[in-house]
């Protein structure tokens, strides 16, 4: 199934239309907080390569709001990411006991090994260098890679000046130090096995997974936004990520929803022309699938999503777009 709502990546095409070349479009990656066995079915159905650049760039700031702020720069984007302080533990945590919601504000700027600038418009403005400690941290190696097989974090501090205002004043935050680190390389290149449905081996896995999930998409797309919700059923999970993302100028703005629940969360017929969505937080209500015997296909119900700046965003309705298949 590759329907229009999926014909490339909503992350590609806003940077693409708020940046003047194409080279911005690989600045973000698909969400931190996706478990490692549906990173590749993620990517695979968002059409989302990987972004390039020398390493990752980040530091966190607290904030009076009850949120956490983070500084994302990895090649020339810069990221400003804010979440609840409470979902900070889920989203380091990759099996994703608990579901987390994301508000991200994109813009492009200047990253060098020592300093970031990028300006994000009436919101605020991130102009920052990096000062090494000279303390060194390298993540646990990992089996079957091709060339490094981890990660090096250089930590220190950040100075400089950081001002952000969310919309509303639903988040602020001024400061002038963090406790940060650049970490290098920007990707390692190894295999994982994923524990496959009984009567299979398990196998390693770069790309994508020999086996097929059940998958269902529902995405609308205005001018300068567009919102996607995608459900993928492996094995005994089922992961619910949900994305909306506005063009404003030249910043972008990103919300992202990810969680994951046992399979009777999401279900369906054996014809798949009826299936039934019940996630846990951060998303509220059900979806609800139908599709009639000439394939015109509804997204019904009252299923709704909580993001740090915008509380029960509805995610159904007729304006919606919705496929159901099995495999890819």
């Amino acid at each position: 199934m590759r329907g229009a709502v999926l014909k490339c990546s909503l992350l590609a095409l806003l940077l693409l239309a708020m940046m003047p070349s194409a080279s911005g479009a690989a600045g973000l990656d698909i969400p931190a907080a996706v478990p490692p066995q549906f990173r590749a079915l993620v990517r695979e159905r968002l059409h989302t390569p990987k972004p390039h650049g020398r390493g990752e760039y980040r530091f966190d700031i607290e904030t009076e709001q009850h949120y956490d702020l983070s500084v994302i720069a990895i090649g020339n984007i810069v990221v400003l990411e804010v979440i609840r302080a409470s979902d900070r533990a889920a989203i380091q945590d990759r099996s994703l006991k608990r579901g987390v919601a994301a508000t991200a504000y994109v813009a492009r700027g200047t990253v060098t090994p020592r300093r970031i600038t990028a300006s994000f418009g009436d919101l605020g403005r991130v102009a920052v260098r990096f000062r090494p400690s000279g303390r060194i941290a390298t993540s646990k190696p990992r089996r079957h890679c091709r060339g490094t097989d981890h990660y090096t974090s250089h930590l220190g501090v950040f100075v400089g000046k950081v001002r952000f205002r969310g919309e509303d004043h639903y988040v602020s935050v001024r400061a002038h130090r963090a406790k940060g680190r650049v970490r290098t390389p920007l990707h390692l290149h190894c295999a994982f096995f994923l524990r496959p449905p009984r009567g299979r081996a398990a196998r390693p896995v770069r790309d994508l997974p020999p086996f097929a999930p059940t998958v269902l998409a529902a995405g609308h797309r205005q001018a300068l936004s567009a919102s996607e919700l995608l459900v993928f059923q492996f094995g005994k999970r089922t992961l619910f990520l949900a994305v909306t993302e506005e063009s404003h100028g030249k910043v972008a703005k990103v919300r992202y929803a990810i969680a994951t629940a046992p399979n009777r969360a999401f279900t369906f017929n054996e014809v798949l022309n009826h299936a039934v969505l019940d996630p846990p937080a951060p998303f509220h209500g059900k979806g609800i699938y139908s599709a009639t015997a000439d394939g015109v296909a509804s997204w019904s119900g009252p299923l709704s999503v909580s993001y740090p700046d915008a509380p029960r965003l509805p995610f159904t309705g007729p304006e919606f777009k919705a496929e159901l298949a099995s495999g890819f």
